[in-house]
């Protein structure tokens, strides 16, 4: 047995390809931790509830859809207190993701323009113009002239949009009396007298929820999981080529006659798996000292044993479809649409709380999805999170273990 994984482990030393997946993807990993990115993985927080400003009018305004909501484009040529309120007003509707960016030049035909080019080449419901004398014709309660609404998509929540505007034209006649003359005084004093909305956020432990920053961290380290996945998955793939190379040679042959069972030569190439992924660990931990703990989000020790518990199973799956598949160019296939599989439906390209029931289902038969859930419990200082790793580490090792000693025993038997 020690024979067959000193063996195995010279053979993937002298193969290229194996120090290229050993050095590249770790440093890709870091590099995609050393980003500096906001509100990539924040969509998930009540904090949100505000107006998000944009630079450019030809800016996308689709990519803040978070959770679903109903996006609107904002051209504010008034860049009023009013207007900034009115905006607020459809912000805390909760259903509309308002927008904004501040052009006091255009014009209601340069809005129009930019509407039709909005329709083909963005992700929004709705593009909404601002008049540069908006507080004026809102106050004379003239709303077709105060701001034009651009409907972009059939979805039927634009008539929400609608609504709420015309629930302001309204909130404005009442504020007039209210504030004696000073509109937003008015509007203040209206809001004061209507039940008062709380958010509340539910953690993992003890009530915690992750800041903005740590969403964004945990987004980060997503994508850096997808790299390292990657490097598992065709580690694996290697062992699995000696696996079928000595099937071929009849190495595994004259190895039966050593008396020695399936289980035990299956147990010595997953041993390989092992210390491939021990090896994976060390090198992204020696690499992520080049940058702050801060950017982690979590101790060195968590991010290393996430590490190597996600490569013990990557590797031993891929292990187990190079000897089920007894094929090296089926093995490669087969583990890559693996990897794009789990990478895709574990949420770490994207969040997955917008998503079907069905798609949530599937995502927690993906072995990343658990390691990220690992991952905001590190965060929010979780001590369970150890013994999950550990749980589903070993969960998903029996399974691996079981078919791949299945797989050798049906492919003996052929």
């Amino acid at each position: 047995m020690i024979s067959i994984i000193k063996s195995t482990l010279k053979l993937l030393l002298r193969n290229v390809v194996f120090w290229i997946f050993l050095i590249v993807m770790p440093i890709l990993s870091t590099l995609m931790l050393r980003i500096q990115a906001d509100n990539i993985g924040s969509y998930d927080s009540a904090d949100l509830e505000e107006i998000i400003e944009i630079d450019n009018a030809d800016d996308r305004a689709g990519y803040f859809g978070g959770n679903g909501k109903y996006v609107v484009k904002v051209y504010d040529a008034s860049c009023s207190e009013l207007s900034e309120y009115m905006l607020n007003c459809l912000e805390q509707s909760g259903m509309i993701t308002a927008v904004r960016v501040k052009v006091p030049e255009m014009t209601e035909g340069e809005a129009g323009d930019h509407a039709d080019f909005d329709g083909y080449n963005d992700f929004v419901g709705a593009d909404l113009y601002l008049d540069n004398n908006f507080n004026e014709y809102v106050l004379n309660g003239d709303a077709d002239k105060a701001l034009t609404v651009y409907i972009l998509s059939d979805d039927e929540r634009s008539e929400i949009l609608e609504n709420e505007i015309k629930m302001f034209m309204g909130q404005v006649s009442n504020a007039l009396f209210m504030g004696d003359g000073d509109v937003i005084d008015g509007l203040n004093a209206l809001r004061d007298t209507l039940p008062k909305k709380e958010t509340v956020l539910l953690g993992r432990a003890g009530g915690e929820a992750l800041t903005n920053a740590q969403l964004d961290q945990k987004a980060l380290i997503g994508y850096a999981f997808a790299f390292l996945t990657l490097g598992f998955v065709f580690g694996g793939v290697l062992i699995a080529y000696s696996v079928i190379r000595e099937r071929k040679d009849m190495v595994f042959t004259r190895v039966k006659l050593t008396r020695l069972t399936d289980t035990k030569y299956f147990a010595a190439k997953f041993l390989c798996g092992g210390i491939v992924s021990f090896m994976y660990a060390v090198v992204t931990s020696l690499i992520t000292l080049t940058i702050d703990e801060s950017k982690l989000g979590m101790s060195r020790i968590g991010f290393f044993a996430m590490i190597f518990g996600l490569g013990l199973i990557f590797c031993s799956l891929s292990l187990m479809l190079g000897i089920l598949f007894d094929d090296v160019m089926s093995a490669t296939v087969s583990a890559f649409i693996l990897w794009t599989l789990s990478s895709l439906l574990s949420g770490l390209y994207f969040s997955l709380d917008a998503a079907g029931d069905a798609i949530k289902t599937m995502s927690y038969l993906m072995p990343s999805k658990w390691f990220l859930d690992a991952t905001e419990m590190l965060m929010i200082g979780d001590n369970k999170v150890y013994f999950m790793i550990l749980c589903v580490t070993t969960a998903y090792l029996i399974v691996t273990l079981g078919l791949g000693s299945i797989g050798i025993k049906i492919r003996n038997h052929e």
